[in-house]
């Protein structure tokens, strides 16, 4: 096996089916509650990856987090946001992105007070460091876009100035989504980084690498440039790069 790369299939996903205990379907890309794997403790920061789709008007009530960074990004439905530093309520759809910094503290809700189902990626990546001051942003992303292009989404305090929006941690985060099948999205990885690539629909070609279906990722780990191309009929997918740990 190739260890500059690493592909996690859905179908090793831990799986948890949604219960009057627990508000979603949700396949867990990393340890997270009461699912614990060693060998699956996170990926660089990126500390947990859930893809969460949320029952009809239901969801995740009013919680406190600390010293994180939380990334959600909607897929399909609606997904209503409260949190303690806005003391506001915000519904955001498909491919809208929210990204809160916990810092010292903050308390938030995830809930979907919609009649259909609600699919959203809840990503947490660890600080560089702890506490601080806590911020809540949201932007709203069209198709237009992404659209057969690599859109960055969130960025770090070393490109905040240009990011739509930014976090405390050494990341970027970029989204695409293939509809023409002529379309090729490149991507390159620096030396000293590494990439978490998770296919969120449809499937994709990544040349060289395997190709991903849809909720497969991929871990990459060694320098190069990367070009997908639609391996059907439709592709959508994210990219988080980070700092490789020392």
């Amino acid at each position: 096996m190739n260890t500059a790369h690493q592909k996690i299939s859905a179908s090793e996903l831990h799986y948890l089916p949604s219960s009057h205990m627990h508000p979603a379907n949700t396949r867990f890309h990393f340890s997270f509650a009461n699912y614990y794997d060693p060998n699956r403790m996170g990926f660089g920061a990126l500390r947990v990856f859930n893809d969460d789709d949320v029952k009809p008007r239901n969801g995740f009530d009013r919680h406190p987090h600390k010293d994180m960074e939380i990334i959600s990004y909607v897929v399909k439905g609606k997904l209503t946001h409260w949190d303690s530093v806005t003391k506001k309520e915000e519904t955001i759809g498909r491919g809208h992105v929210q990204a809160i910094s916990a810092g010292s503290g903050i308390w938030h809700s995830e809930m979907n007070k919609q009649a259909d189902w609600c699919r959203f990626l809840q990503i947490w990546v660890m600080p560089t460091k702890r506490g601080g001051p806590v911020r809540y942003n949201h932007k709203g992303f069209t198709l237009a876009d992404r659209e057969n292009k690599l859109l960055h989404i969130v960025g770090n305090p070393g490109n905040k100035a240009t990011s739509p929006l930014y976090i405390n941690a050494n990341v970027n985060f970029y989204a695409s989504e293939l509809t023409d099948s002529r379309a090729e999205v490149e991507f390159e990885l620096k030396p000293g980084r590494q990439a978490y690539i998770n296919c969120v629909e449809g499937s994709i070609h990544v040349d060289a690498l395997p190709s991903l279906s849809e909720r497969d990722s991929l871990e990459l780990t060694e320098a190069g440039k990367f070009t997908f191309s639609l391996k059907g009929k439709h592709a959508h997918f994210i990219i988080i790069e980070m700092k490789k740990p020392q």
